[in-house]
């Protein structure tokens, strides 16, 4: 899903008290998430500003022209949370003022609306229900459509007076697209019983030449003796449809962002049942809209499901974000890692209606991860942990040691005549030789760690004291092997602390004190400890 931008909560009032604070002129109103307007909440009616009445919606009070930038703004207010722009008003034409339009849904349940830019034209900007033009006019036809009579709201609907409609068939003013239904619903309405009615949509053009919309109720009265005829009650339901032209749009933004994401995108409902998903959602789940989100988990890896079932779990049932990754087996490409951002929708009540779930794979992103990882771990030339790293671990043994940790300090005896003699590269060979033994001769959850060039320090875990830890060290040393004079190619030393008495530098001090001790009487046969 594309990046979400909606301002938080916080942000969003701040936008509102600047906006109150600036333009303590202004007019204001209460919309719904339907793009009408409701009655002001006590918060907002207690401002003090004036309210805007008679109109359903923005729409209502704008010209023409301005319309689209008016729900161009709706869009913006719906996924970033604030949206403003300049405005022309019927009352008004030739003077622009600007539209704000803020969520407060977290608070208040609506979304605040105000027009600033009218403090030096109060006089002449009244939004009052006289100066905004009427929804409904009544019609009167002939059996062949052509109107009759016209009521006097038909001027600010359409721009004609009753007197230039009189005579002109209604299909002459009915959009040519709609031609083939306007035919359709009349003469259906003319085959239906006297007294019945046919409903039906229609674009009917303004004098200017824009489109307005109508729901149009014919009623048949043709078998009237007193006065035959149809009468037309029709009701502007421009701003509605403009509402809904508005919802198609941003429905289908998304639906196109999503196949354009590199994610797998799926809504689920209430019931787990997936609403909609992607391509890539519906490849990685094997799933259909329809299909209950349950048995479409079954790539994830065994160890993984318990945590992808309780973050669905957790989205549904409390609302909270969940974020997790997880291992899911793929045909032709085996293990893959994917990265699952679920997040809760909710109704306007706050009840959690479903959930929006993002799938990224993030197999390389992983490896790249580990391999960082394996990096700022181990030392490169022998495997062992680096000297940063056996420090952590000292660190971790101490602090959770129960009967004692146990240090061995192993120093490469003559490692400097090896390099000398046979070259750095017979010098790095021997390390690594080293280090394998001492891996292997040392299990987990004891540590080898390099901690210079020939020097190497091996993690206890509670050992029970100095003799054990003596006893250790001393086998470690058949474990390094003799040079070609049979001397010990390493010198010990051990230092061995019960639980919290030694840091982890004053432990490795007292070890590396014993090994200069063991090579300074030449007892490198037998490790020396403190």
């Amino acid at each position: 899903m594309a990046e979400d931008r909606l301002m938080d909560p916080a942000g969003r009032d701040a936008v509102l008290a600047a906006t109150l604070a600036q333009h303590s002129d202004a007019y204001i109103a209460a919309v719904s998430s339907t793009g009408l307007f409701v009655p002001l909440p006590d918060e907002l009616a207690s401002t003090g500003l004036r309210p805007i009445e008679g109109p359903t919606s923005m729409l209502g009070l704008v010209i023409t022209e301005d319309q689209r930038i008016v729900i161009e703004t709706w869009h913006r207010a719906l996924h970033e949370g604030v949206g403003n722009c300049l405005i022309r008003l019927l009352a008004a034409p030739d003077h622009q003022v600007r539209l704000h339009l803020i969520d407060v849904t977290h608070r208040l349940g609506v979304y605040a609306g105000l027009i600033t830019g009218m403090e030096d034209h109060s006089a002449e900007l009244t939004l009052t229900h006289d100066e905004v033009r009427p929804r409904l006019v009544t019609v009167h036809k002939d059996q062949t459509a052509v109107i009759t009579e016209a009521g006097p709201e038909v001027a600010p609907l359409l721009g004609y007076s009753p007197a230039e409609l009189a005579g002109v068939r209604s299909l002459e003013i009915v959009h040519p697209d709609d031609h083939e239904r306007a035919i359709a619903s009349w003469m259906d309405m003319l085959s239906t019983p006297a007294g019945s009615a046919r409903r039906v949509r229609l674009r009917h053009l303004h004098r200017d030449g824009h489109a307005v919309w109508f729901e149009i109720t014919n009623h048949n009265h043709l078998a009237d003796p007193e006065r035959p005829g149809v009468i037309a009650e029709m009701l502007d339901i421009s701003d509605e449809m403009a509402a809904q032209e508005a919802v198609r749009a941003a429905e289908q933004l998304m639906r196109r962002l999503t196949e354009t994401l590199p994610l797998g995108i799926l809504q689920i409902d209430a019931e787990r049942r997936i609403t909609y998903l992607n391509d890539r959602a519906a490849r990685a789940l094997r799933a259909r809209a329809g299909d209950v989100l349950g048995d479409q988990l079954d790539p994830i890896l065994p160890a993984d499901r318990p945590a992808a079932d309780y973050a669905i779990a957790e989205v549904l049932g409390s609302g909270n974000d969940v974020d997790i990754e997880y291992g899911s087996r793929e045909p032709g490409r085996g293990v893959r890692r994917i990265r699952a951002n679920l997040r809760a929708l909710t109704g306007d009540d706050g009840a959690v209606t479903g959930a929006i779930i993002c799938l990224a794979d993030v197999t390389e992103d992983v490896r790249l991860r580990e391999e960082l990882r394996h990096r700022a771990t181990f030392d490169p030339l022998t495997g062992c942990h680096n000297r940063a790293a056996t420090m952590a671990a000292l660190q971790e043994a101490v602090e959770a040691a129960q009967s004692g940790t146990a240090v061995v300090f192993l120093d490469l005896n003559g490692f400097k005549q090896v390099n000398d003699r046979y070259g750095h590269a017979a010098g790095d060979q021997l390390l690594t030789q080293v280090s394998s033994r001492l891996r292997l001769a040392v299990p987990p959850p004891g540590v080898v760690g390099r901690i210079g060039g020939d020097e190497f320090l091996v993690i206890l875990h509670d050992v029970p004291g100095p003799a054990e830890a003596a006893r250790i060290g001393a086998g470690l040393i058949p474990v390094v092997g003799k040079d070609d004079g049979g001397v010990p190619r390493a010198s010990v030393g051990v230092a061995w602390s019960a639980p919290g008495t030694d840091t982890p530098d004053e432990l490795i001090a007292r070890a590396d004190a014993a090994m200069y001790e063991a090579k300074a009487i030449h007892k490198e046969g037998h490790p020396a400890h403190r």
